[in-house]
């Protein structure tokens, strides 16, 4: 006889009785439909924009190959001048992370000068009590005395004036479509004239600041002046700054207004007074400390993080040696990431710069304002 096991329970099934095994296909459960509303069908995933496939890159020119644009978009051209204008037009067009470093030769078309060339600025500064141009950019002449501050004065108020009569060029507009499309990861601009910003899509923040805007201005802009005391950024006036020494309504180095607001009311309130700040220009100078330089190292560094595939030098010798380092760290970065490096400017650059920046597929040599016109069939 078989004998019960201790603590177990043994459940009997009722005789004549039969559980299914699933619910039976008459149950209706209740909806939540009935109690909450009409239920929305959930989407599961977000919509996104549909971009076509990056092409294969068929050809890559060696290292340093030179086109010439001009002799090129004149018709004077070879088997290997169209490969390697199929290469510019395949950089332009389908390249997604693109950087841009770019310098005075983009504005040249515009009609305001460069600073190097046989007709540039520091050719055209040259006169008395200075030997080039190149010292009214220097902040120990700039402000060493009242005469040279004029000169200052007065080259920035000319400058000023022009930028405002130009507009953009070309190859300005072919920047912004690019930032239009997305594809433009970052533009770093050495130019003062402000003309790049003045489009919609290479907009940048004055003072800078994060979240890092389309266009980082590394010299600083000619239409702003700034404090040196309590920092605050306003528009440029030129007429503040005195440019003749017959103008007795302006001031060599004019006086902050905020500041002298400020001195007032404490004054007014009896406590000590703290000194009243002076207005500049709001352009970098020659040995100087750079006053956004950390910012842009942080923005360089997060750029730098996102793997760009290609940066396009332009309209620059790259002579400044902080912009000189940004160009070989993303340079690297865009070699790691098997892209394209292009180095676009009017004269071949020297081999000390070309050896810095240690990888350029291509130098693309001549004006470049003919750069947009390899987006045209009829110029391939």
């Amino acid at each position: 006889m078989e004998q019960p096991v201790v603590g177990e329970r043994k459940w009997k099934q009722p005789v004549g009785q039969q559980l299914p095994l699933t619910p039976p296909a008459t149950v209706e459960k209740p909806l939540r439909a009935e109690k909450c509303g009409q239920i929305k069908p959930r989407k599961l995933l977000k919509q996104l924009k549909t971009r076509s496939r990056k092409p294969r890159l068929k050809y890559r020119p060696e290292p340093n190959t030179v086109l010439n644009l001009d002799d090129y978009v004149s018709g004077v051209r070879d088997t290997k001048d169209l490969k390697n204008a199929e290469f510019v037009r395949y950089a332009l067009q389908h390249s997604r992370r693109v950087i841009m470093v770019t310098g005075a030769g983009i504005s040249v078309a515009a009609g305001i000068p460069d600073f190097r060339s046989s007709n540039g600025l520091f050719s055209q500064l040259k006169g008395k009590n200075c030997s080039s141009g190149k010292e009214l950019f220097d902040y120990n002449n700039v402000y060493s005395s009242d005469e040279m501050n004029m000169k200052f004065n007065k080259m920035i108020s000319s400058l000023h004036d022009l930028s405002k009569r130009s507009t953009p060029t070309n190859f300005h507009h072919m920047m912004d479509e690019i930032a239009l499309e997305g594809r433009l990861q970052r533009l770093y601009t050495q130019n003062i004239d402000g003309l790049d910003t003045r489009l919609l899509n290479l907009a940048t923040k004055v003072p800078l600041e994060i979240p890092a805007p389309q266009t980082v201005q590394l010299h600083g802009s000619i239409h702003h002046m700034e404090c040196n005391k309590c920092s605050i950024v306003a528009d440029m006036d030129t007429a503040a700054f005195r440019c003749q020494e017959d103008d007795e309504k302006a001031q060599v180095v004019p006086t902050c207004a905020q500041c002298e607001e400020f001195e007032i009311v404490r004054n007014a309130g009896g406590l000590r007074s703290q000194g009243v700040g002076k207005m500049r220009p709001r352009v970098v100078l020659y040995n100087e400390l750079h006053p956004e330089g950390d910012i842009i190292g942080r923005i360089t560094n997060s750029d730098l993080k996102k793997k760009p595939d290609c940066l396009i030098i332009a309209g620059t010798s790259l002579q400044i040696p902080g912009v000189k380092a940004i160009c070989k760290q993303f340079s690297q970065k865009v070699r790691d990431s098997k892209g394209i490096v292009l180095y676009m400017n009017q004269e071949m650059p020297k081999r000390p710069i070309v050896d810095a920046i240690g990888h350029i597929d291509l130098l693309v040599l001549g004006d470049c304002q003919n750069v947009p016109k390899f987006l045209s069939d009829d110029y391939l």
